[in-house]
């Protein structure tokens, strides 16, 4: 080897960066996987505890003795049964009427011009500017008996007394419709979004009528938001508080009325924590169950294709 050949050009040399090594996923996950385990797992595995202790009114402290008497009391009073059903239905209702408003509503935005669709976005959001409670309380100064509705009414002539629409059930649908409508909407504008105009022109190009186009095209395309829409609102639904205390009463016959009853007036927090139970496994057995049929109806609907 010469020494001219020996002598490397600057423009040669190869700088390697050493590699960084990356932290492991696991430490990544572990910040959130904490905090979901102390703010949620660990207060609900405790509720869930106290459901399976003997009930002592005024003792609050989980203890180790273990017993089914709280949810044999439940299952066996037609009462309490009752109060699940009349939650379980309103609840369904409400999914149900959120579902259909939601679907009008998100097909005029979906459907608007852009100009005219920011506007609409804005109506359908300002309620979640306001508080729940000063929402319905707006229902409360609107459908009482001496209310805005009321006073119209009897003005007219169409009736001599004051409707009684306050605290009775139907109010306090009224009342979750109107909360909830917000986030069924936003769920369906997510999934109509994703839908290319183009095949609602084609499909009436090809002689679709409109409802033929929505039956056959745009609802299995939507029916990924009109899943989580439905598992979001009946969620809240089963377990809203301030709407059916304040519009149906303290005798409005829901279950969260009587849960917040067994905690703060009767102190008997082992029936209270059953009643927890059961809420709670009644929403996740919807979950699946809308998570189950939203897979199998998208199934059906590609391979019809």
């Amino acid at each position: 080897m010469t020494a001219h050949a020996a002598i490397l050009a600057p423009d040669s040399l190869t700088v390697v960066a050493p590699a960084r090594r990356r932290p492991p996923v696991g430490l990544l996950v572990l910040p959130g996987l904490a905090l979901l385990v102390l703010g949620l797992f660990l207060p609900l595995g405790q509720v869930l505890w106290m459901s399976l202790n003997p009930p002592e009114p005024g003792v609050i402290a989980p203890v180790a003795e273990l017993t089914l008497a709280n949810y044999a009391r439940l299952m066996r009073s037609d009462f309490y049964l009752g109060i699940v059903g009349r939650t379980l239905w309103l609840s369904a209702l409400t999914t149900l009427l959120t579902a259909v408003f939601g679907m009008v509503l998100g097909l005029s935005v979906w459907r608007a011009r852009p100009s005219v669709r920011g506007m609409l976005l804005v109506m359908i959001l300002a309620p979640l500017l306001v508080s729940i409670v000063a929402r319905t309380y707006g229902w409360v100064v609107l459908l009482g008996d001496k209310g805005a509705l009321n006073s119209v009414l009897m003005a007219l002539g169409l009736t001599d007394e004051p409707l009684r629409i306050m605290y009775t059930q139907p109010a306090v649908l009224i009342g979750l419709v109107h909360v909830f409508l917000p986030f069924m909407v936003l769920s369906l504008l997510g999934a109509l979004d994703r839908i290319d105009p183009l095949l609602t022109e084609a499909a009436a190009t090809l002689g679709a009528s409109r409802w033929h186009v929505f039956r056959h095209v745009i609802l299995p395309l939507a029916v990924p938001g009109l899943a989580s829409g439905t598992i979001i609102v009946f969620s809240l639904s089963m377990s809203s508080y301030v709407t059916p205390a304040l519009m149906g009463g303290s005798r409005s016959g829901l279950m969260t009325t009587f849960i917040y009853q067994q905690f703060s007036v009767t102190m008997n927090w082992h029936f209270g924590a059953t009643m927890v139970a059961v809420l709670l496994a009644a929403t996740l057995a919807l979950l699946l169950a809308v998570v189950g049929w939203s897979r199998w109806y998208t199934r059906q609907w590609s391979l019809a294709r």
